[in-house]
């Protein structure tokens, strides 16, 4: 895994956001798996839901969208969408 450089302007604390579509998060088995591998990735996990996870990562240790597809997609999950809110 590899982190982001990071944004200029951006200090390294500030926390980054990002929407994941999951299409098959669906049971409570999934659900609890895919919130350790994005825990693993050093992302905190706000909320996670059928099909809909929110996470935020600080910039300093995002691992990115293509981290963050590829850990869940070696798990098994498809990954339908990220979508990234710098707030």
């Amino acid at each position: 895994m590899s982190a982001s450089t990071p944004t200029p302007g951006v200090t390294p604390s500030e926390l980054l956001r990002y929407m994941l579509q999951i299409g098959n998060l669906s049971t409570p088995e999934s659900i609890s798996e895919v919130r350790e591998q994005l825990t693993n990735l050093g992302l905190i996990v706000d909320r996670i839901d059928n099909g809909e996870v929110e996470v935020a990562v600080s910039h300093a240790a995002n691992p990115g969208p293509e981290g963050i597809r590829k850990q869940l997609e070696a798990s098994g999950f498809r990954v339908d969408d990220i979508t990234a809110d710098p707030s």
